[in-house]
Formats: C-alpha cells, structure tokens, sequence
C-alpha cells in the first residue's frame, strides 16, 4: 500500500486580532490540531483547504505544492463543524455533489458506510445534527479525497456516537489511502488520534503522540474520572 499521503504547512499572516506563525508536517494517518478556542486550529485548515490564502505561506501535499491551487484541484476535502448540505436537496443528491461525476458507487459506498440508505430521500430539513453530519462527511468521502480535513466535527456527539462514526471513517481511509487532518479542543477525542500538534496562541508548542503530548492533560482527566468513579 502507498505510504500515507504526507502535509506539510508553514503559515506566517495574521487574521484578525491573531498571527499565526505554524509549520509542521503530518507523519501519520489520523493527525489532531490540538488546542483552545481561538488559537488558530480552524484557519489553518482554511489555509490547507485553499479557502485562505495568506502571502509568504506554503502548503505541500505529497511534496507537491499546493499553495497556488484552487481548492477544488487540491483533491482535500473539508467538513465543518456546522454541515453546510444543500437544502433542496435529497441526502442522496447532496452525496451524489461530492461525488465524481455519475459514479453511484461512491454514492452508494457512502449510504451504506453511514446507514443513511434509509434516508436516502430525505430533505436535509428532516435530519437531526449527527444524521446531517454524517451526510456531509459521506458527501466529502464521496470525492475520493487525498486529504480529510474535519473541524470539530464531533462536538456534541454522544461518546458512542463519536466513537462509532470515527471508527467508520478511519476504516474507509484506510482502505483508500486517505490521510485525515481534525481540529479539536476535546481531549477524549485527540487521545484517539495517531498523532497530536499542539497549537497554542498561533503557535506549534509541541507534536507527537497523544501520550507525549497530552501527558498532562490525561493524567488530570484520568484523575477525575477516578474521583468521579469512587464518588458513586
């Protein structure tokens, strides 16, 4: 199989009240930008995604640079936290968007990944908000993608929930070689993820495991769990 397609980003511009000054080059499969609200998390996928384009910033995708591309040459697809389906829509046809053109199996691969078959025919409307997120993310898998970009895609999912879907997702890139960048504050979620950058005010402080770079917050969390375990 191909090595895992590889990012590299070095980003230097400001946005608004904040400069983000970040490089870094993702090594594994599932890799998590990591850090508070407000650091810098979701326009640096903007910037990877080519919907920002800031002066004196690069970015490289399997060692092509990519930073004069238009986003929809980039073969990088991203899902926000907030889906954003085409309301006139079935869930069927906002699928078939993303998909190259008359390929129903894309379509049909990403029904069946998502258990949307039943909903097929649905208006977005009609969803609840993890039902239309996990439209958005088949429609983005649909486009056979190399990269994956998601931006919190997972907040305000049940534990179970979050766990099945990203399961489902890591199955489907990996059979088709497709390297996933996500953006999260949620410190359950980065645990799970292969590899974790730490971006803190702008800035890249630290990558690695999540284990190496989480160290301090899961031993915290490990403890209120634990405390919140002998308390019942």
């Amino acid at each position: 199989m191909p090595d895992t397609p590889r990012l590299q980003v070095q980003c230097n511009a400001p946005i608004g009240s904040l400069r983000i000054d970040a490089e870094f080059t993702t090594t594994h499969p599932w890799t998590v930008l990591f850090g508070p609200s407000g650091s810098g998390k979701s326009s640096l996928l903007r910037f990877v995604a080519g919907l920002w384009q800031p002066k004196e910033s690069r970015v490289l995708l399997d060692a092509n640079d990519i930073t004069a591309t238009p986003a929809y040459k980039r073969k990088i697809a991203l899902v926000a936290q907030q889906p954003a389906l085409f309301p006139h829509m079935t869930v069927r046809q906002n699928i078939a968007f993303g998909g190259e053109r008359n390929n129903t199996e894309a379509m049909g691969q990403a029904l069946e990944l998502f258990a949307l078959n039943a909903l097929a025919d649905a208006n977005p409307a009609t969803l609840s908000g993890g039902e239309r997120q996990r439209v958005a993310i088949g429609r983005a898998l649909a486009s056979n993608p190399r990269l994956l970009l998601l931006d919190e895609v997972f907040t305000g999912m049940h534990r179970a929930q979050r766990d099945t879907l990203m399961q489902q997702i890591r199955t489907h890139c990996a059979a088709r070689n497709i390297a996933v960048l996500a953006v999260t504050h949620d410190l359950p979620e980065a645990l799970d993820a292969d590899e974790v950058i730490r971006i803190e005010a702008g800035l890249i402080t630290s990558q690695g495991t999540p284990h190496e770079v989480l160290a301090e917050e899961r031993s915290a969390w490990l403890r209120s769990v634990i405390s919140m375990t002998e308390k019942l």
